[in-house]
């Protein structure tokens, strides 16, 4: 499984109009903004480890990365087996919940912005 989900597409339109109001709903903040691109965080590692969406945007073309962060004690606590980042597509048993999680908040975003779903 890569660190990241990445997905490359293009977009007419104002994208961040329609990635505040998801973020709003789906619980996401704001943690860095430039002219061009923002990242957004859900969860603070105490619950659940927390869901990060970069997102740049350039002309039409937009880039985004999905991933989940772990900690140093959480990976401590299992002996480091867990990288220090994760992807959110399906498959394995690491990571499980926060990934699925994850995974449907943007699911929720991409058919918006006329994208597939992840699996």
């Amino acid at each position: 499984m890569t660190s990241r989900t990445q997905l490359q597409f293009s977009f007419t339109g104002d994208l961040w109009s329609v990635m505040e109001p998801w973020s709003r709903e789906q619980g996401y903040r704001l943690k860095h903004s430039t002219s061009s691109g923002r990242l957004y965080q859900k969860g603070r590692y105490f619950m659940v480890a927390p869901m990060m969406l970069s997102v740049e945007q350039v002309g039409d073309n937009v880039q985004m990365e999905a991933w989940i962060r772990t900690n140093w004690f959480t990976r401590l606590m299992v002996l480091f087996t867990l990288p220090r980042e994760m992807g959110i597509e399906s498959g394995g048993f690491r990571m499980v919940i926060p990934r699925m999680l994850a995974r449907d908040a943007l699911n929720k975003l991409l058919p918006q912005l006329n994208q597939a779903k992840i699996s």
